[in-house]
């Protein structure tokens, strides 16, 4: 479901990559670097380019292996056309959201098995000192279908030291799979103005701010939701492998502010770049989340380019989040009621013939449950947590035209909140393998 893009050499290729891929890929800034240090070439390159990524959670967690071919074409000197198919296979198995049976560590897990197959073209049209590029992407996946259309303009002023950059984005999806009986709507829309400055010849400014409007099902099918009542004498009450989880269930709508900035400096005597970046996004179901982004790209003799990389990642946990709530997962009950127990033993429920009469209670004990809150989510990607990401970059020019990249990154997830079990927050290996082909 994540598409978030990265860039080969001139193509763009979009791989679905975990929530914490950088907002300024690797490879943008290893390929900065080289036009850096390169020799200008007149007019685009035309080029096929092809990505392998590989990411590898640890636990026979997810696991996902990514093929990605795109192209680039120049028509008319004014026209530049890139087209992307990317195909996924997604195996393993991810936290439903349920507490663990008492005694016991070992989370229930949703076990996944998938094919995503997308497809995305883009023309970007010239003139004068604008650029226009619309947009068209889809994507399919057994339990997700997306639609995209946007459209991008960028104005070059100050001598073409300053661009202005517009952009909106549109999104038509369905989700099913889960526990949904019949596919959901869910329709995303973003608006983005930003500002590329040249500040000098070897640094490059980038702000920009972004606002995303979701609405429709904005749930994930698979994340269940542990409704319990530590309290009760009856352990069928307070023992999640003995309840029923019900559904989570999230706003229908979502409303994000994103901003971000970023600085690329080129450090021509020792032939190397830093791009240094910073992201704040905040949305109106409780979240802040900070993003801090530090990439060194360092060019060794005339035909390598090395760029290691580290990345943190911070958010606090959404209003509707908690590994599990207080009450019972029966819907008709979800307002509210009271359980009787006599000795330790379950009686009934208030309204049931077996609940004792009003003047009988003080002989039994008596639980109060609490209605159910209007949302609800143990999803652990909604809870407080850090993440760290670091890895390195390697591009390899081959010959003249053809140049290999080859990549590592580890990124590690932990949980912030003392409540959310450990065990939730998963660790992975990411490889990449890269090239493109001129023609």
């Amino acid at each position: 479901m994540l598409s978030p893009q990265q860039q080969i050499g001139n193509a763009t290729l979009a791989l679905p990559r975990p929530p914490w891929a950088s907002r300024v890929p690797l490879p943008v800034v290893v390929v900065f670097a080289a036009r850096l240090f390169d020799s200008p070439k007149a007019g685009a390159e035309d080029r096929v380019e092809y990505r392998f990524e590989d990411y590898n959670e640890d636990n026979h967690r997810m696991h996902i292996q990514t093929h990605a071919a795109g192209f680039e074409a120049e028509f008319f000197s004014r026209i530049t056309a890139k087209g992307l198919f990317v195909y996924d296979s997604i195996s393993g198995a991810t936290p439903t959201g349920e507490q663990a049976p008492a005694g016991s560590q070992e989370l229930p897990l949703a076990q996944i098995e998938d094919v995503r197959r997308a497809v995305s073209l883009e023309a970007a049209i010239r003139y004068d000192r604008h650029t226009t590029t619309p947009q068209y992407s889809y994507s399919e996946e057994g339990d997700y279908l997306s639609h995209g259309v946007a459209l991008n303009h960028t104005l070059d002023f100050n001598q073409k030291n300053t661009t202005l950059v517009l952009g909106a984005s549109h999104n038509f999806d369905s989700v099913g799979g889960g526990a949904l009986a019949e596919w959901q709507r869910k329709d995303s829309t973003d608006v983005m103005v930003g500002v590329n400055q040249l500040l000098g010849p070897r640094t490059v400014l980038t702000v920009n701010l972004t606002l995303g409007y979701a609405d429709g099902y904005l749930a994930d099918p698979y994340r269940r939701v542990s409704f319990l009542l530590p309290e009760s004498p009856d352990p069928i009450f307070s023992d999640a492998g003995q309840v029923n989880p019900v559904g989570e269930k999230r706003p229908e709508h979502r409303f994000r502010q994103v901003g971000y900035a970023s600085v690329m400096q080129a450090f021509e005597s020792v032939g190397a770049s830093l791009e240094a970046g910073y992201r704040l996004h905040h949305d109106d179901w409780g979240t802040w989340s900070h993003t801090v982004s530090l990439t060194w790209a360092q060019k060794i003799g005339s035909r390598v380019i090395l760029a290691p990389t580290f990345r943190y990642y911070y958010q606090t946990a959404a209003d509707f989040y908690a590994p599990s709530f207080q009450g019972v997962s029966f819907s008709q009950y979800a307002g509210g009621t009271r359980l009787a127990f006599e000795q330790g033993t379950f009686v009934g429920f208030e309204g049931d013939p077996s609940f004792p009469v009003p003047a009988d209670e003080s002989k039994f004990q008596i639980l109060d449950v609490p209605g159910r809150p209007d949302y609800y989510s143990a999803d652990y990607r909604l809870s407080e947590f850090q993440a760290f990401t670091y890895g390195v970059n390697a591009r390899v020019k081959l010959c003249e035209r053809f140049s290999v990249e080859l990549a590592y990154k580890r990124y590690e997830m932990q949980g912030l909140d003392g409540i959310t079990p450990a065990e939730s927050y998963p660790s992975a290996n990411v490889f990449t393998l890269g090239f493109g082909i001129p023609f």
